[in-house]
């Protein structure tokens, strides 16, 4: 009977460990990865500050791109000024 308890009990452990390591383990890759949009500016023939969103923010790093044809994304220090503010892509 004792044998019994514990060929049932051990991979009973052993998969409620698994599970609670599987779910804290997915938590944390889910909300590093979920950072905010922010807007930024491209410079276009139509608009020099034509709004997009992108995840990039003012630290060093790589230059921050957008869409296909990777355009430069800038970003404005305030409403009225030029968007020439260099953005960088997020380093996660």
């Amino acid at each position: 009977m004792k044998t019994t308890v514990k060929m049932l009990a051990f991979p009973m452990i052993g998969f409620a460990l698994a599970s609670a390591g599987a779910v804290s383990t997915n938590t944390a890759k889910i909300s590093r990865a979920a950072l905010p949009p922010q807007t930024a500016y491209i410079h276009t023939l139509a608009d020099p500050c034509e709004p997009v969103q992108v995840e990039c923010n003012r630290s060093n790093g790589p230059t921050c791109t957008y869409g296909i044809n990777e355009d430069v994304a800038w970003d404005k220090d305030s409403p009225d000024a030029p968007c020439n503010v260099p953005l960088f892509k997020d380093q996660n």
